[in-house]
């Protein structure tokens, strides 16, 4: 089932103890660990795992906006898997 957000089409992924997929630019990013709760995940794939609670949701997005690569910040980058957790689980 391929949902999609925006501009991009999300599945779910066949990789292990991942969540979702996206290809960007012919390249597959695989986001979100299957063991892990996330706020609401926008697709409905994964809505068990949804927690809805806003302190928790405030303070991931706090800690994974200053996540670095060497293309500068990953949040900003469609290219990483922060870009997408961050737009469609969080």
């Amino acid at each position: 089932m391929k949902v999609k957000i925006g501009k991009y089409n999300y599945e779910k992924s066949d990789k292990k103890n991942k969540k979702l997929v996206v290809i960007v630019d012919d390249k597959k990013i695989h986001f979100g660990h299957t063991s892990f709760q996330h706020f609401k995940d926008k697709t409905g794939i994964h809505k068990n795992l949804d927690h809805g609670d806003e302190k928790r949701r405030k303070n991931y997005l706090k800690r994974s906006a200053g996540q670095k690569n060497k293309d500068g910040l990953t949040k900003d980058n469609p290219k990483s898997a922060n870009y997408h957790a961050r737009r469609v689980l969080w």
